[in-house]
């Protein structure tokens, strides 16, 4: 059995560990002033019920890209899965190279000693051909799964609009 103090400084050294590469880019990016996030979040909404007997979770998801605002629902497994797939559907209709965007791996941590606790959570993502994590931190456990899931789809359209510029300067590059 761990003692109480090592197990706290894991909790710790976990919670202070350096984020992964996909949310150290998104954080540069965004203090940047010629940076425009790709869509932005108007609200979310998540119903948790309980109906004869079954756990229903249903998300809706407003977001806006450029000047229009694109509403989609869903039902999930969990919250954040909910959101997740209603976030997809708006977004696969201006970002469809999204389609084949995965989460392959999550991960939630919470440190302290009550329900109100901090807590980390991880995200994998994955499209075929890149590998990304992102890592998000928020003493409300949706908020930080929504976090980190937003930032991996923010971070691949980044990336696909990076590609895309890069080939617009040098025709040569889409060639290859």
């Amino acid at each position: 059995m761990m003692s109480s103090d090592r197990q706290t400084d894991r909790q710790n050294d976990f919670y202070q560990a350096e984020a992964p590469q996909a949310s150290r880019e998104l954080a540069e990016l965004r203090t940047s002033r010629d940076y425009v996030p790709p869509f932005d979040i108007v609200r979310r909404r998540v119903i948790d019920d309980l109906h004869e007997g079954k756990m229903t979770i249903d998300a809706t998801v407003v977001i806006r890209v450029g000047n229009v605002e694109e509403t989609e629902a869903a039902s999930g497994v969990g919250v954040v899965h909910a959101l997740d797939v209603a976030l997809r559907k708006a977004l696969l209709k201006y970002f469809p190279y999204l389609e084949s965007v995965r989460v392959t791996e999550t991960y939630q941590h919470a440190t302290g000693e009550s329900t109100e606790a901090d807590v980390v959570s991880i995200k994998k993502f994955s499209d075929d051909n890149l590998t990304w994590t992102t890592l998000a931190k928020s003493a409300n456990t949706v908020e930080a799964g929504w976090r980190s899931l937003l930032d991996g789809y923010e971070w691949r359209i980044w990336m696909e609009n990076n590609r895309t510029r890069r080939m617009t300067a040098n025709p040569r590059l889409s060639r290859r």
